[in-house]
C-alpha cells in the first residue's frame, strides 16, 4: 500500500490497537500513559497477554474520493474502533494512519449540541467544531434548518428536543460541512424512513466530490450505496472488494456465530435454542398422545432429498406423521423465515385443499412443491405445524436449507420474477 494514490483520501496502513480488558487495569494503564505524556513521551501501546483485548490488528484499507466503502462484521469485530482511529480520536498501537482534506463525523451527532443554546445557535457551534468558519455556516444554515425539518423548534434551547430531534439537527449540521472524508457510524436509523431516505440522498450528493466510510448493520443500506465492502472478522480485515460478495462473506460469518456462539452474533440476529434451531423458531411443541415425531426432508424437482437448492430451483417439502389418535381435519402450516429471524412467508395447505380425517395407527404424507421460490441466497429456517381443526397436533422445525446462486443484487429475501420495459419520449 501506499500513500502516493492522488485519489486517497484515507489510507490505513498496519493499524493495530488493543485495549485492557479489566477496569483496574484499565485505570493502572491509563495512569501510566498521562504520567509519559505529561514527561514529554509518546504514549506506550499495550502489550498482548492476559487482560488485553486486541480490537484491530494489522488493518490496511484505502478509501478514495467518490468511493462509499461500507465497514460490516459482527458484534466486537472492530468497526467502531477502526472509524475512530480514522478520525484520530483513538491513538494506535501500531501501524500508520494519512488523511487529506476535510473531514468531518457522524459517529456521535450530539456533540457540540449545547443544552441551553438554540438550535440556530448550535449551528454555527458545531460548524466551527468541524472546522468550519463562521461566515460558511451563515451561508449553509438555511439549507441545514429546511433539511433538519426542525422549523420553529430551531429557536429553543437544545436542552428539550427529543433524541429524536437532536439526532436530525446533528446529522444535517454535519452533511452540510463539505467534508472531503466523511466517516459514518450508524447513523441510517436517524428519525423516521422519509428521513432516512433524505439521509442517504444528502450522502450521494457528498459522495461525489468526497469519500465515505460507512459502517452499519442494515446490510440493505450498505448493498444500495457502497461501491466495496470491508468485513472484518475478530480484528482484521477478512474482506475488501464487491459489495455483493462482502455481504455474503458477512452473512456466512453470521450463520458460523449462530450457530456455534450467541454472543458473537449480530444484534439483529436471534441467537440458537438450546437444543440447536435458532430461538426465533420456537416454541416447539408435540401432543405425543395423538402423533408421532414428524419426519420432515427438503427434496428437490424428483423428490430426492437435498440440503441445499440453487436459487429460483424447484423446491419440494415431504412431511410425515404417524397418528395414534383419530383425526378429523388435518392441515399444514409452514412458515418461512430468513437467517435474521423475518418471517418471509406463511404456507398453509387449507387455503387450496381441504382438511383430511384419518384414523389412528395411520401415516399423514403431505407434499408441498414450490416450482420456483426465489428465495434469495443464504441460510433459511421454517417450522411445520400439523393442526387438527383449531388444534395444534405438533410445530417441528425443519431442517435448514442453504440457498446458493442467485441475483447479483438483493436488497430483500425473496427476488420474484418479474418483466421490465424502460423507455424515454420527449
Amino acid at each position: 500500500m501506499t500513500t502516493a494514490d492522488p485519489a486517497a483520501l484515507l489510507t490505513l496502513r498496519d493499524v493495530s490497537r488493543r485495549f485492557a480488558a479489566t477496569p483496574t487495569r484499565d485505570r493502572r494503564a491509563w495512569g501510566r500513559q498521562v504520567l509519559r505524556v505529561l514527561a514529554g513521551g509518546d504514549p506506550a501501546p499495550l502489550a498482548e497477554g492476559p487482560g488485553v483485548v486486541t480490537a484491530l490488528e494489522d488493518v490496511s484499507l484505502i478509501v478514495r474520493r467518490g468511493e462509499a466503502v461500507g465497514v460490516v462484521g459482527l458484534n466486537g469485530a472492530g468497526k467502531t474502533t477502526l472509524l475512530r482511529v480514522a478520525a484520530g480520536h483513538l491513538a494506535m498501537d501500531a501501524g500508520t494512519v494519512h488523511r487529506r482534506g476535510r473531514l468531518a463525523t457522524l459517529m456521535d451527532l450530539t456533540a457540540g449540541l449545547a443544552p441551553h443554546l438554540s438550535g440556530h445557535a448550535c449551528i454555527a457551534t458545531v460548524g466551527a467544531l468541524l472546522g468550519r468558519d463562521r461566515r460558511a455556516m451563515a451561508a449553509a444554515a438555511p439549507a441545514i434548518a429546511a433539511f433538519s425539518g426542525l422549523g420553529d423548534a430551531l429557536e429553543r434551547p437544545v436542552g428539550g428536543y427529543s433524541s429524536g430531534m437532536a439526532l436530525r439537527l446533528g446529522f444535517a449540521i454535519a452533511a452540510h460541512c463539505d467534508p472531503d472524508l466523511l466517516l459514518v457510524d450508524e447513523v441510517l436509523s436517524v428519525g423516521d424512513f422519509p428521513f432516512r431516505q433524505k439521509c442517504l440522498a444528502r450522502m450521494m450528493v457528498v459522495r461525489e466530490r468526497a469519500a465515505i466510510l460507512l459502517v452499519s448493520h442494515n446490510l440493505a443500506e450498505v448493498a444500495r450505496f457502497c461501491d466495496r465492502v470491508v468485513v472484518l472478522d475478530r480484528g482484521r480485515v477478512a474482506f475488501d472488494g464487491a459489495t455483493e460478495t462482502g455481504l455474503s462473506v458477512y452473512r456466512t460469518l453470521a450463520e458460523g456465530a449462530d450457530a456455534s456462539s450467541p454472543a458473537g452474533t449480530p444484534s439483529s440476529l436471534a441467537g440458537p435454542a438450546a437444543d440447536g434451531p435458532p430461538a426465533f423458531l420456537r416454541p416447539f411443541h408435540r401432543d405425543a398422545a395423538r402423533v408421532g415425531p414428524l419426519d420432515l426432508t427438503w427434496t428437490d424437482g424428483s423428490g430426492a432429498a437435498v440440503d441445499t437448492r440453487p436459487f429460483g430451483a424447484p423446491l419440494g417439502l415431504r412431511l410425515r406423521a404417524p397418528l395414534r389418535a383419530p383425526a378429523r381435519a388435518l392441515f399444514v402450516g409452514v412458515p418461512l423465515y430468513a437467517a435474521d429471524g423475518t418471517r418471509v412467508s406463511g404456507l398453509a395447505s387449507d387455503l387450496t385443499d381441504a382438511p383430511l380425517s384419518a384414523d389412528a395407527g395411520q401415516t399423514v404424507t403431505v407434499r408441498l412443491t414450490l416450482p420456483a421460490p426465489r428465495l434469495n441466497p443464504g441460510l433459511w429456517h421454517g417450522v411445520a405445524v400439523l393442526h387438527d381443526g383449531p388444534g395444534t397436533l405438533a410445530r417441528q422445525p425443519l431442517p435448514p436449507l442453504r440457498v446458493t446462486g442467485g441475483p447479483s443484487r438483493h436488497w430483500g429475501h425473496w427476488t420474484p420474477e418479474a418483466r421490465w420495459s424502460l423507455s424515454v419520449s420527449e
